[in-house]
């Protein structure tokens, strides 16, 4: 496999580094918005470096786990991102930039090939759709 690729998503939330911060690091809140309850998602995460995160659906056949590498709060997310099932990990970067009132994401998915990192793509936007309304 080929790592040239990444997938990059951006978005701006009407919501400060510091809440967007907790929405992604905190397990109540990535379960409560990251996929949808249908799924029934469960997350963990302790962000500290070298603490694990993960989510998984009550089913067990869809999730993922990884590990936090830096953490630069509320400014910078960095971690290993291993998909259930498969055998090596990638790299997610999440920036947050004060905006005016809110936040800009900058969600950077690395160490890819290119048909996944396309498949990456779409899904990290559809989780990033669900953001706002949970920050709200």
């Amino acid at each position: 496999m080929t790592f040239d690729k990444s997938a990059r998503v951006s978005a701006h939330l009407e919501a400060s580094p510091e809440r967007v911060w907790q929405a992604l690091t905190s397990p109540e809140e990535l379960t409560a918005w990251y996929w949808p309850a249908s799924l029934s998602p469960k997350a963990t995460s302790d962000p500290t470096v070298g603490g694990h995160f993960g989510i998984t659906t009550a089913s067990k056949d869809m999730g993922f786990a990884g590990e936090y590498l830096e953490l630069e709060p509320p400014r910078r997310i960095v971690q290993s991102w291993r998909w259930a099932g498969e055998d090596s990990a990638s790299r997610v970067t999440i920036d947050l930039t004060p905006a005016g009132d809110g936040t800009d994401l900058v969600v950077t998915h690395a160490e890819l090939d290119a048909a996944t990192a396309e498949m990456y793509r779409a899904g990290w936007q559809s989780c990033l759709d669900r953001l706002p309304a949970h920050l709200t």
